[in-house]
């Protein structure tokens, strides 16, 4: 940790040292050795020199997209589009990490096994994400997705398999597919539309917001709130129609749905669940369509009513680790760069806010 906090400052100073303004830079631990990279494609010059269980540390800017083929440990500085200080000209995203393009994720095998230990957290992406390699033992924290797909290509339905996959605190803003995952975990999450998986998937969702579940999804649902649920051939975009039961093979425990109608007609293990319950109940407003800026609070009377598996409340801020934007690593949270030197020294202040451990 203290590493890691080290490399931080020490590119914020950086920052400041090359040009009185916003500069791209990245960082590379290897060991005990540091590198620095710098511009828009740092990112991608970071992946080529990266090994396996490296480092990659990204400032606060936004960088081109690479696809990630290495397992290494990717920390964002969040996916919170911060006004505060942030001038016009920065467009509010002074203190995120945007990464801007579509990309994949193909992990290289290590002696014809594929790589474990893919870590990413704190990152905004606004396109496409497909994970076109079996992915195996990988976490993503705190991340901000538009598209999430397990495909093995763009272009064709074969789904790619992966295996203890987790996702936690994410906002998925508008699809994600988790295709043939085994003991895949997605817990405190926002997901616009949950897509497709394989009929022997074993995926386990918890305290998650979900505002549109395909019937064909098959998981095991627990402390979840559910908008809608509806027919596979889903068009994402398409926010009303009827709404249709989950699959038979699913498991439904302390769930709300929102929507009317009968969700769980062909489930067949279910427990304490609540149906037809206006989302205007649950979140004092009318929930229908996912938003970022949205952060699905329950009302007071909600958290006292809809109780969890685990005895806290349903929705992404209950059980053991509460929905928050807070890295698990330090992070910037504001900075202030004088636009030119006096007496040859440039003024710079910076805030780190200590990271939460509760992850």
């Amino acid at each position: 940790m203290k590493k890691v906090l080290f490399s931080l400052v020490m590119a914020c100073t950086c920052i400041a040292g090359v040009k009185a303004q916003e500069v791209p830079i990245v960082t590379l631990q290897k060991g005990e050795k540091t590198q620095l990279f710098y511009g828009a494609d740092a990112y991608k010059e970071a992946m080529t020199a990266a090994e396996n269980g490296n480092t990659i540390i990204l400032g606060p800017s936004t960088f081109n997209a690479t696809d990630i083929t290495k397992a290494v440990s990717i920390y964002g500085n969040g996916y919170v589009m911060h006004s505060g200080k942030a001038t016009e000209k920065e467009e509010n995203i002074a203190y995120a990490t945007r990464i801007s393009g579509d990309f994949t994720i193909a992990l290289d095998s290590i002696n014809g096994q594929p790589a474990k230990g893919l870590y990413i957290e704190g990152i905004y992406s606004n396109n496409r994400i497909w994970v076109t390699r079996h992915l195996e033992t990988a976490t993503f924290t705190k991340c901000r997705f538009q598209n999430f797909a397990l495909w093995k290509s763009p272009n064709n339905n074969d789904m790619t398999t992966s295996k203890d996959v987790q996702f936690n605190h994410c906002r998925f803003a508008s699809w994600f597919e988790p295709g043939d995952s085994q003991n895949m975990t997605i817990s405190n999450c926002i997901i616009n539309a949950l897509g497709r998986n394989r009929d022997n998937s074993t995926i386990n969702i918890q305290n998650c917001v979900i505002i549109t579940a395909l019937n064909s999804i098959r998981a095991t649902f627990k402390n979840n709130i559910i908008h809608r649920s509806i027919h596979g051939d889903y068009d994402f975009e398409y926010s009303s129609g009827s709404f249709n039961p989950l699959h038979p093979a699913c498991s439904a425990y302390n769930n709300v749905f929102c929507a009317d109608g009968d969700f769980l007609s062909n489930v067949i293990t279910k427990d304490n669940n609540w149906l037809n319950i206006a989302s205007s109940t649950i979140f004092n407003k009318d929930i229908q369509t996912y938003s970022d800026d949205e952060m699905y609070e329950l009302t007071s009377e909600a958290q006292t009513i809809y109780i969890g598996t685990d005895g806290t409340q349903v929705g992404i801020y209950g059980g053991t680790s509460p929905f928050n934007t807070t890295l698990t690593i330090p992070h910037i949270i504001s900075k202030d760069i004088a636009p030119k030197t006096e007496n040859g020294k440039l003024k710079v202040s910076i805030k780190v806010e200590v990271g939460d451990n509760t992850l």
